[in-house]
């Protein structure tokens, strides 16, 4: 049978509405969400253990031979032992096969997670053959539109360090202390902002054709006009919730506790719930990116059609 289609008209959700949204969608696909959310936990948790296991030879090495000569950073340029150059090439190789390793390993899980929660949420269903077509088709685009966003992030870290820079020097005016106070109050703001025009244009560059890059970061700004704070109040959730968490991870490690007690309590639950929040805060910006996209498109005149899965019709 054939897939039937309906308009309907939608009103902007409110913070609570989206959330609530996002638990019924993520229910809706947890049959493809579940295996993929257990496959990726797994694969942080033994990259982790083995970059834990070893890396851990290695940096008692380094801080020991730190200790035997504690002139050694400023004689790093001419006086520096084989032995400690050794180590540090391999914290490096180490640390990058693992960064690369993440950066796949979070690039499929962002696409499969947007891709299937966006049909999800409007009625479908994909199978592991169609996440994998996707997947292949749109891998690129995400991947250049956080390349760009890292480029922004840092441009405007860049722009904090001036403005600082020139409060220091202009220091002893009354004005120049509300103006370090400015910039202080606007630190937190802009970065949960900039956090939610991140998770937005990578949501961009999957769901729309050719949206990537500068394209996407336009775009996804564009759909946050007027709902930037309630897009921050999100990141800021997910920040608090994992922070947490965090927090009691390291509340009950003990000092007298072995590398591998700590890794099997400290690991399983940081790692369970970086993916847990990180699969929930991109179900809740795709459901975002439906929502503020059917708005714009009725503001348009266009309409906006949802299609009714089989079973339903």
């Amino acid at each position: 049978m054939e897939n039937k289609s309906i308009y309907r008209s939608q009103t902007s959700l409110g913070f609570f509405e989206i959330i609530r949204e996002s638990f019924k969608t993520t229910k809706r696909n947890v049959k493809v969400l579940g295996p993929i959310l257990v496959l990726v936990f797994v694969s942080f948790s033994v990259l982790d253990f083995s970059q834990k296991y070893m890396l851990s030879p290695v940096v008692k090495d380094f801080v020991s031979q730190l200790a035997k000569h504690p002139n050694m950073v400023q004689d790093f340029s001419y006086n520096i032992d084989q032995g400690v150059l050794n180590d540090i090439r391999e914290i490096l190789l180490v640390k990058l096969l693992f960064m690369a390793s993440s950066c796949i390993l979070t690039l499929t899980f962002l696409v499969t997670i947007i891709s299937s929660s966006y049909e999800a949420h409007t009625a479908k269903v994909l199978d592991p053959k169609d996440l994998t077509l996707i997947f292949l088709k749109t891998w690129k685009r995400p991947l250049v539109t956080s390349f760009y966003m890292t480029l922004l992030s840092f441009g405007i870290v860049f722009l904090y360090f001036i403005s600082i820079g020139i409060a220091t020097i202009l220091a002893g005016n009354s004005w120049t202390l509300v103006f370090v106070g400015a910039i202080a109050l606007s630190i937190p703001v802009c970065y949960f902002y900039m956090a939610a025009l991140w998770v937005l244009s990578v949501v961009v560059s999957v769901l729309e054709e050719g949206c990537g890059g500068v394209k996407a970061i336009g775009r996804a700004g564009e759909l946050m006009n007027g709902k930037r704070l309630k897009a921050s109040l999100m990141m800021v959730l997910f920040a608090v919730t994992y922070g947490t968490v965090h927090q009691i991870a390291n509340a009950v490690m003990c000092d007298n506790m072995t590398l591998g007690v700590e890794l099997a309590i400290r690991i399983p639950l940081t790692n369970g719930l970086f993916c847990l929040s990180t699969l929930f805060m991109f179900v809740v910006f795709t459901v975002f990116y439906h929502e503020w996209k059917t708005i714009n498109d009725e503001k348009e005149g266009k309409g906006y059609y949802l299609p009714i899965a089989n079973g339903d019709a």
